[in-house]
């Protein structure tokens, strides 16, 4: 087998007659204590339910009411919130699938993260140009990375000025929440 590797000075290929293919590369990864035994505070769930968006320009909390994997405990699903123990920096992420209830007229959809009730991070999704021929479903995504204290409350909210249905997770349509800490 040949493997191949650019030599910099000269930008040319070089061949290289015998190439180990087989690397196994070794990766711990410590917590504050050093001892790397802990994993990073993290969660992911999912809406297993549709959930009807009924007045229009209300914000209703989305629900995510299946957690697909929880470590450290910080989500709970009976409310769907995410609940720190532990301040540092996190990934906060929501993703609502959104199907109106007439997929003709021309609406916005906005989806919050909140913050003990303050919003830190939104997307708005408008549409315009809506063509009667195809059924239309709208997955907005809103992320961002925060400095969260212990014992904040985190939770993600919609708002449209349709009424609609925000759809459950499915292999097709995507309606999650998930957040994981760096440090």
């Amino acid at each position: 087998m040949a493997c191949y590797y650019k030599n910099s000075p000269n930008q040319q290929t070089t061949q290289v007659s015998k190439c180990k293919t087989n690397v196994n590369i070794n990766v711990k990864c410590n917590d504050e204590n050093g001892d790397g035994n802990r994993e990073t505070d993290s969660f992911r769930a999912v809406n297993t339910q549709n959930q009807l968006i009924e007045e229009i320009d209300t914000f209703y909390k989305v629900l995510f009411q299946e957690e697909q994997f929880d470590n450290g405990d910080i989500y709970n699903s009976n409310n769907s919130t995410f609940v720190p123990r532990r301040s540092g920096v996190y990934y906060v992420a929501g993703t609502v699938t959104f199907l109106a209830e007439n997929g003709t007229v021309p609406y916005r959809v906005r989806v919050e993260i909140r913050v003990n009730g303050e919003s830190v991070a939104a997307d708005n999704d408008y549409w315009a140009e809506i063509d009667d021929q195809f059924l239309y479903v709208n997955a907005i995504n809103v992320n961002t990375i925060l400095q969260l204290e212990a014992g904040d409350l985190v939770e993600v909210f919609l708002t449209s000025t349709t009424p609609g249905v925000i759809e459950r997770n499915t292999p097709d349509l995507s309606t999650r929440f998930e957040a994981a800490r760096f440090r």
